[in-house]
């Protein structure tokens, strides 16, 4: 009779070892194809006293696993998930050095909360509910980017087998804050500003960057854009079209770089060179156009190096304080793209076609941003419209005075009288209102 091989440990075998001189039953069991951290696969192990125990814990967990409610053991803190995943997007290059910067910015906001330092698995409801309070501190849009990023922690922790619930998930018990602070609305020059602004920048040619200040005004273009502006290959006077390809951002280090493209994909766009922009641009050109290294249309020689838009705006503050122009120096460089948009929309332009000068990614970002403006002009279009109906005689009824006729006339007439010798009050009130 020939002796049987010994069976090896294979996935969910259950065999005995020895721990600290006792006899232990265990078993193993792979619980997800790897590890992160170590490229192996990720097994559990599970010790009982007896092997019906440990039969008993592994049915637990294989239901648990394949029903998806399966809960690996972790202390990883929420602030090292939220890190991971910010150095994931920069390490596959779907963040550039100024979006990794900003997410480093909403990182630090988190951080300064004592829920970052907990592990996922010992979060309560009660901690997020604080958090969410404490946020209410902050402007409403970094409130949704903070929310954000909690919400893809969470989101990750799941995938993960670290917790099988994310808060979030309930919009109504948890859903993302408002801001204590009122909204800063975002607006343009006033018609009247403007004339002053443009008279000021056309008579003073002692302050810096007016030729960029002009171009953001008449075009919408971002000031990032306006200096990444290639001379020959994004000036088409020939076809009068500008070229918006890239724009200057900032690398981790906080330097002013040349981004290889535009904020965003919708940020590639034309911009049709009309009269005004190409005398702009002439101007320039005749003038003060220098050659320089990087054949830049705005390039900084005296320091070689690129225009930032933080100068250009310190120098915009003080010119407008100066002239006592807006807000004086509480202004931002930024207000000329606004203020192109907003005589835009003035001049009866749909939100479609400015969202595509604009380089909105979403007609949903032009519609919020300017909603002050088009409803400003909302009864104006509408009256256009009915003007345009009661000319072409397409109202249900004209309500003006040819349309009444001389029996209704009469009929308004013997009322007026009646209330009258009555002293209606109705007629009193109507009397005073047109005195």
């Amino acid at each position: 009779m020939g002796t049987s091989k010994k069976r090896g440990n294979g996935e969910g075998t259950i065999f005995q070892r020895t721990i600290k001189g006792k006899k232990v039953w265990v078993t193993e069991y792979t619980i997800a194809m790897y590890d992160e951290k170590t490229g192996k696969r990720k097994r559990k192990t599970i010790y009982g006293k007896k092997r019906q125990e440990v039969k008993s814990k592994l049915e637990k967990v294989i239901t648990e696993l394949n029903t998806n409610s399966y809960i690996d053991k972790s202390n990883i803190l929420l602030k090292d998930l939220i890190k991971q995943i910010i150095d994931d997007g920069y390490n596959l290059n779907k963040l550039n050095d100024n979006s990794y910067n900003r997410k480093l910015s909403t990182y630090k906001q988190i951080c300064a909360h004592y829920i970052a330092d907990m592990e996922i698995q010992k979060i309560t409801e009660e901690n997020v509910k604080d958090f969410l309070i404490y946020i209410t501190k902050y402007s409403n849009s970094v409130i949704s980017k903070i929310y954000g990023l909690m919400n893809n922690a969470f989101k990750r922790a799941i995938r993960k087998n670290i917790i099988k619930y994310n808060f979030l998930d309930d919009k109504f018990e948890f859903s993302k804050p408002t801001s204590n602070k009122k909204d800063k609305t975002i607006h343009g020059f006033t018609i009247e500003e403007q004339k002053k602004f443009i008279n000021a920048i056309m008579n003073d040619t002692a302050y810096k960057y007016h030729y960029q200040f002009l171009l953001s005004l008449y075009t919408g273009m971002r000031m990032g854009e306006i200096n990444a502006l290639d001379k020959d290959i994004d000036i088409d006077l020939k076809n009068k079209v500008i070229h918006i390809r890239r724009t200057l951002t900032k690398d981790k280090n906080d330097k002013t770089i040349m981004g290889s493209y535009t904020k965003t994909k919708s940020g590639v766009r034309d911009i049709i060179i009309d009269e005004q922009v190409e005398y702009i641009l002439k101007e320039y050109l005749n003038n003060e156009y220098q050659p320089n290294p990087e054949n830049l249309l705005f390039f900084n020689l005296n320091k070689n190096t690129y225009y930032t838009t933080n100068q250009i705006n310190m120098v915009f503050k003080r010119f407008c304080e100066h002239y006592n122009i807006g807000n004086g120096y509480n202004v931002n460089q930024h207000m000329l793209r606004h203020t192109y948009a907003t005589r835009c929309i003035e001049a009866g332009m749909p939100a479609n076609v400015l969202s595509k000068i604009m380089g909105h990614a979403d007609i949903r970002t032009t519609l919020e941003v300017y909603c002050d403006v088009f409803a400003s002009y909302e009864k104006q279009h509408i009256t256009r419209t009915y003007d345009y109906l009661k000319h072409h005689q397409l109202l249900l009824k004209q309500i003006n005075e040819d349309s009444i006729t001389e029996k209704e006339l009469d009929k308004i007439i013997e009322n007026i009288k009646k209330m009258y010798i009555k002293q209606d009050d109705k007629l009193i009130k109507i009397l005073k209102l047109i005195a």
